[in-house]
């Protein structure tokens, strides 16, 4: 028995057990003899699906481009340089952290030194001080400022 619903609506999309769609369109019924993975296949095919594809392969081919600039590039990229916290009481530590790709070597002023492409160092600041990260690869230079206030 084909289920239906009398409604005054004027599509209503019906699935059976079976697999098989009907499409009521009162009063008119047209059966679609297409399983569920038919249908899939169909629909992108479709203009919808075939949006969502092209999306999806943008997406993928840019995500490509991004991952190729940042690991060939020839100059070095200092992802994250942050302190927690910024402000601090004088004889209070803040945490320096950092993440660097594409560098040969990574120095911090104030007599930190070379550090390790990605990691964190406590520093007691006893003014307001500015660190400068510098990311070194060859010729090719990167530099970024932080600044650690202490609240007199």
């Amino acid at each position: 028995m084909r289920p239906r619903e009398h409604s005054f609506a004027v599509c209503t999309l019906f699935a059976r057990s079976a697999g098989y769609i009907y499409l009521d369109v009162m009063p008119f019924i047209w059966c679609f003899k297409m399983n569920y993975w038919e249908m899939q296949r169909s629909f992108w095919k479709t203009p919808v699906g075939i949006a969502i594809w092209s999306v999806l392969l943008a997406s993928i081919i840019a995500g490509g481009l991004l991952a190729l600039n940042v690991f060939v590039s020839p100059y070095p990229v200092i992802e994250s340089f942050d302190a927690k916290p910024v402000v601090v009481s004088p004889g209070n530590a803040s945490n320096l952290s950092w993440s660097v790709v594409g560098a040969s070597r990574v120095e911090i002023d104030h007599g930190i030194g070379q550090v390790e492409l990605k990691g964190f160092r406590e520093v007691v600041p006893s003014e307001t001080t500015t660190y400068t990260l510098m990311a070194i690869n060859g010729s090719r230079n990167r530099s970024r400022d932080l600044r650690i206030i202490v609240n007199v």
